[in-house]
């Protein structure tokens, strides 16, 4: 754990890479930050794992047998709960600026080259707990406490 990060909300992370060793050492980085992470092998697996782990954040392969990265985002944007509304990142070793393009068009929010370097990774954590933050402050100024849902 980093120094602070009792403070931060615990994040819930799922990787999805076809490949184990790639998929397990992101895993393992993130867990050791503080993160509760699950891993799927593949676009079925990561909609199967979305669905029960509900993650706030989702790194995604891009070339992956079967449906590519951007299928897959699709897919997981339609689900409910939680996951429609994670945060992606795109990760791929393949980094063309028109790649980067379609996957920013098509619903990513972030786009990476792998390997994903540690200080990216830090950056993304950052962003996406300043943003569930930013959501919980909105809830409960709208009154989505459970205390006023007792109330009215």
């Amino acid at each position: 754990m980093t120094p602070g990060s009792e403070k931060s909300p615990e994040l819930r992370v799922l990787v999805v890479d076809d490949d184990i060793d790639a998929a397990a050492s992101l895993s393992y980085l993130l867990e050791l930050v503080g993160c509760k992470t699950a891993v799927a092998f593949g676009g079925v697996g990561a909609i199967q794992v979305s669905e029960l782990f509900q993650p706030a954040l989702v790194f995604l392969d891009f070339d992956m047998p079967g449906d590519d990265g951007c299928a897959v985002l699709l897919k997981l944007r339609e689900l409910s709960g939680r996951v429609s509304r994670a945060f992606f990142v795109c990760l791929t070793g393949e980094s063309a600026p028109e790649r980067r393009q379609a996957c920013i068009d098509i619903g990513f929010d972030r786009f990476e080259s792998k390997p994903l370097d540690p200080l990216e990774m830090k950056t993304i954590l950052d962003e996406v707990r300043a943003r569930i933050a930013t959501a919980s402050a909105n809830d409960i100024s709208a009154g989505l406490t459970p205390d006023a849902a007792a109330v009215g």
